[in-house]
């Protein structure tokens, strides 16, 4: 009979684009922050990487709305590939990276937990559940 429809409500897909869009958009505002830190002040310190990370999940929820899985998938490719790009402003090269990644020390592993940590900070804050 009658149907109630919400002209306002966004579809999925258009939540998840929403969140493509912001979620590109805070990544790229991640890596330029990290490139100033890194050439002006000269700071780099992985333990940056956890803000990051939150702060991608946050705004892909905060936008995204979404409660499937693909958003916080999202938001875990987008975290990957912030650390990744600024890594390589960073050290420069993928085999300084792993060299200075796969050698067995105590900062070493530090490093390795600091990104997994943003990481599971993006994954985790990126749905609404």
């Amino acid at each position: 009979m009658f149907k109630i429809y919400n002209k306002q409500a966004l579809t999925r897909q258009q939540r998840f684009s929403n969140a493509c869009v912001v979620g590109v958009g805070a990544s790229i505002l991640c890596v330029v922050l990290f490139m100033a830190l890194l050439l002006f002040l000269k700071i780099y310190s992985p333990l940056l990487f956890l803000p990051m990370g939150f702060l991608i999940g946050y705004v892909i929820q905060r936008f995204g709305k979404g409660v499937q899985i693909q958003f916080s998938l999202l938001a875990l490719g987008l975290t990957l590939a912030v650390i990744f790009a600024c890594d390589m402003l960073a050290y420069g090269s993928v085999q300084l990276l792993l060299s200075d990644l796969l050698e067995f020390g105590q900062y070493s592993i530090l490093q390795l937990i600091y990104r997994a940590g943003a990481c599971y900070l993006a994954y985790s804050n990126a749905r609404v559940v």
